[in-house]
């Protein structure tokens, strides 16, 4: 009788633990990205008051095998909104955007997200790049219909 509970029971046991992985978006600590990671920066927000405050950063991570370099825009757990579906975009193009050469060089991402917007990839072995993202803090359709805040990094992790 045991035995048979057991295996009736284990497999339920082992979705439900796939689910929850699955639903835990912190868990997939480089967001769709590879590599190692470069850096973290805020993006800043202001309240009516005019005081700031922090929603989320912008993370960015380098593959120093392949070239590649890959931005993400992550809300910040346990922080108001975290879950919603907010308003957020990122860019990032390479500094050979500016030359009118656009295979390969920027990616973006854009609409209303429950924990991060991204992933967004260009090649960078050798190249500066530039990052833009914005973040609004409410459940509106635009970042700007709202509190929100904008963030651009501009020739960042050059190697």
């Amino acid at each position: 009788m045991l035995r048979k509970s057991l295996s009736v029971l284990l497999p339920m046991v082992a979705v439900v633990a796939l689910q929850a992985v699955d639903a835990a978006p912190a868990s997939a600590v480089t967001y769709g990205c590879s590599g190692s990671p470069v850096g973290s920066w805020p993006v800043t927000m202001k309240n009516a008051a005019g005081g700031t405050y922090y929603r989320s950063d912008i993370k960015l991570y380098y593959n120093a095998d392949t070239g590649w370099k890959c931005a993400v825009l992550v809300k910040r757990p346990g922080l108001p909104r975290y879950g919603e579906r907010t308003p957020m975009s990122i860019y990032m193009e390479n500094a050979r955007m500016s030359r009118g050469n656009v295979r390969n060089n920027q990616d973006n991402d854009a609409g209303r997200f429950k924990y991060y917007a991204g992933p967004v990839k260009v090649y960078g072995r050798h190249l500066c790049v530039t990052i833009v993202a914005a973040h609004g803090d409410h459940t509106g359709t635009r970042y700007d219909e709202g509190p929100y805040g904008t963030r651009q990094l501009g020739s960042i992790a050059c190697d």
